[in-house]
């Protein structure tokens, strides 16, 4: 093989290696975008919070982070004051990277399924609303834009 042929199969690996992971973080984005309406959808209808939480979806996630995938590419910048839209409850996650911000939604994830199979005294209702605007201020802040809360 001549020196071009290398290069030009280097090049094409390293091509369908970045495709591959900005594909991969896409795909988590859309499954974060799919738990949230369906969150929304589930928790306005008054669905049994079993029901939700087996709705709810980590596959993509699971296979990202297995790829290794940078989830900070999905945003460079670090949550900023500006997207909590005021709400208190939402400041201690300023400077919180994306990946972090991910990594939280789908821990939370996963202890509420575990949760969900004990029998105990946990208030899945409360925990679903928590992941609801937590979700909410993630999807701010992937999409740069700042949350407004109406009074």
């Amino acid at each position: 093989m001549s020196i071009i042929q290398d290069l030009y199969s280097i090049f094409d690996k390293e091509q369908s290696k970045y495709l591959e992971r900005k594909a991969s973080t896409n795909l988590v984005v859309l499954e974060l975008s799919n738990n949230l309406a369906f969150l929304r959808e589930g928790l306005s209808e008054q669905l049994d919070g079993s029901e939700i939480i087996a709705g709810l979806s980590d596959k993509e996630y699971k296979k990202a982070i297995a790829k290794g995938v940078d989830l900070n590419v999905v945003q460079k910048k670090s949550l900023s004051k500006s997207t909590c839209g005021g709400v208190k409850e939402f400041e201690k996650y300023i400077a919180w990277s994306t990946e972090k911000m991910i990594n939280n939604v789908y821990e939370r994830i996963s202890t509420l399924k575990k949760l969900n199979n004990k029998k105990g005294k946990v208030d899945v209702n409360a925990r679903l609303k928590y992941l609801f605007k937590f979700l909410m201020l993630l999807m701010a802040h992937i999409q740069n834009e700042k949350l407004t809360v109406q009074r």
